[in-house]
């Protein structure tokens, strides 16, 4: 029998485990070495950025409490949240810089890596000049550390390349929210979904990706409200969704304007609130014309019955709430397909009023500041 190959080493194998690792398993005994302190802080892992109180013991971290005051999460963490307090101590974090030699990864001082850091963005511009070189953000950031960041690259280094992960997704429907209102952002707070009607969630996995957000959810369902899940996939939101949209990949900006045709064909829409509060609807009016249900249908996968039900359960609503993420933002027309679910809000008359509105679903702790505060290529702090 052949020699099974050996395993490749690990950064526990190279280095040792951290000092203030904690092994798995949970909490430590604190019987008889209880925690000195609780220090307050959010969980780092998602855009929901649920409160959570971490253990202290000799400056290490040894265990949480739930944060049962924190008035979004109330003191529930996902299975994320809950491992939260072992990400500081755990035998895979570096502690130093690493430099590579012909023999792999070495250890190295701070001031031996950065100044060949230095050196070496010296030498690149000094050869291919200031925009040789590029820095590449993440929405992980606080809006200090963007900001310092976007002045790194822009002044120290004078180049115009900058940008961030979120060019992937939440661009998109920062740019479509700019678009439709003037402002980069969501207008609305998380405790509103308690009191819509109807919610729509689009392109968005929360059970999985955002499993506080899908307790609010629950909860407006236990309140009478109605739940429409878009997705490929039979997620397991969907399997308590009252309408559930089986839209097919890439199509979208199709179905979001087949339910607006059945708005406008069947008279739903709220004329008053169109007329006093937006601009441009006829020209929206006249886009979606050709998307009856039976072409929305031809191009989505989705039935047309299921269609007209959505939009009328939708429209009919005194309060309805529309949520998107990923799904919808990543694709090439992700800025369309958020104009599209903004139009839907509008036409209805669901903005600006409690329990009422359109979100994004932020993947990461600072999506929003990370744009506003230097790390969008276009976008100067301010």
């Amino acid at each position: 029998m052949a020699k099974p190959p050996a395993s490749p080493e690990s950064l526990l194998d190279r280095f040792g485990p951290h000092p203030a690792y904690t092994p798995p398993g949970g909490w430590q005994d604190e019987s008889r070495n209880p925690a000195e302190r609780l220090v307050k802080t959010h969980c780092c892992f998602c855009g929901q950025q649920c409160g959570i109180q971490l253990k202290v013991r000799g400056n290490q971290l040894i265990g949480f409490e739930p944060w049962e005051e924190f008035p979004f999460n109330h003191g529930m963490l996902c299975p994320k949240g809950v491992k939260r307090y072992m990400q500081g101590g755990h035998p895979d974090r570096l502690l130093d810089p690493l430099m590579r030699t012909p023999q792999g990864f070495r250890t190295a001082t701070w001031d031996e890596a950065l100044d060949f850091t230095v050196t070496r963005l010296k030498e690149v511009q000094q050869k291919y000049g200031k925009d040789s070189v590029a820095i590449y953000g993440g929405a992980s950031l606080i809006s200090e550390k963007s900001y310092l960041l976007g002045k790194f690259a822009r002044v120290a280094l004078g180049t115009r390349h900058i940008d961030y992960n979120g060019r992937l997704c939440m661009v998109s429907a920062g740019a479509a929210y700019k678009l439709a209102f003037g402002v980069d952002r969501s207008p609305l707070p998380w405790a509103d979904i308690l009191k819509a009607q109807v919610v729509l969630v689009a392109g968005a996995n929360v059970a999985e990706c955002a499993p506080i957000t899908t307790d609010y959810l629950w909860r407006c369902r236990d309140g009478g409200g109605k739940l429409i899940i878009v997705d490929p996939r039979m997620t397991p939101i969907c399997r308590n969704a009252d309408i559930y949209l089986p839209v097919r990949p890439g199509t979208d900006m199709a179905l979001y304007m087949g339910l607006l045709h059945v708005i406008l064909r069947d008279g739903l829409e709220r004329r008053d609130f169109i007329a006093t509060h937006t601009t441009g609807f006829q020209e929206v009016a006249e886009s979606v014309r050709a998307w009856d249900p039976r072409a929305a249908a031809e191009k989505t996968g989705v039935p047309p019955k299921s269609i007209e039900r959505a939009a009328h359960l939708l429209a009919k609503a005194e309060r309805a709430i529309v949520l998107h993420a990923r799904g919808v933002e990543h694709q090439s027309k992700g800025v369309e397909n958020c104009l599209a679910l903004i139009n839907l809000c509008l036409a209805t008359g669901n903005i600006g009023r409690e329990g009422a509105g359109c979100a994004m679903i932020t993947g990461q702790g600072n999506g929003q500041g990370g744009r506003e505060h230097g790390q969008k290529c276009d976008q100067l702090p301010g």
